[in-house]
């Protein structure tokens, strides 16, 4: 009885241990390291898993004739990025837009301009079966601004737009800031960002 029951122990642990190697080399294959672009990059069932941020962006702003301003987006995409641009006929949720927090110092006014511009194509992906205009070049956002007062002023803005392939949803909150005369834009990090 004892030596069925020793036997029995031994068996399992034997085929415990090889299951567990089976699984370490099937996970292995699934996630393979491939060099794109000079840059390492995850893969998991032939899907990019980002390692670094989808893209760079950076706002400044622009001053231009007759004392006006522009607010100056630009996304630099990587990894083979992209998302819909704000010139999408269709209203997507993720389509790209800046706003600012309702205030009496500063509006955007007229409509913003892309370049270079996007085409519109048919998708014929479930979620989008329809017109759309990717955006999946590097791409420069001027939206025009119209300062109302000459005071001093701090103004909270926010980026929003989804990221593809990755599909997550995008926030840059932003400060417009004015004094002395002056106007300037700041990223904000983390818990700083706030939905309006």
């Amino acid at each position: 009885m004892y030596k069925s029951v020793i036997y029995s122990l031994i068996f399992l642990s034997t085929a415990c241990i090889q299951t567990k190697t089976m699984n370490t080399e099937s996970n292995q294959e699934l996630a393979t390291l491939t060099d794109n672009e000079n840059q390492n990059s995850l893969e998991f069932n032939g899907n990019p898993l980002f390692i670094t941020d989808p893209y760079d962006i950076e706002l400044t702003i622009k001053e231009t004739e007759n004392s006006g301003y522009q607010l100056v987006t630009e996304i630099i995409l990587k990894n083979d990025s992209y998302f819909v641009s704000p010139h999408s006929k269709v209203a997507y949720k993720g389509r790209f837009s800046s706003d600012l927090q309702k205030n009496k110092n500063l509006e955007m006014i007229n409509k913003i301009i892309e370049t270079p511009r996007t085409v519109e194509e048919i998708d014929p992906h479930p979620f989008v079966n329809g017109p759309v205009n990717w955006v999946r070049e590097n791409t420069t956002y001027r939206q025009p601004l119209k300062l109302h007062t000459d005071s001093d002023f701090e103004v909270s803005g926010l980026i929003k737009f989804t990221i593809e392939p990755r599909c997550s949803l995008e926030k840059i909150g932003y400060t417009i800031s004015y004094k002395n005369g002056k106007m300037s834009v700041k990223i904000l990090k983390g818990c700083q960002i706030a939905d309006f």
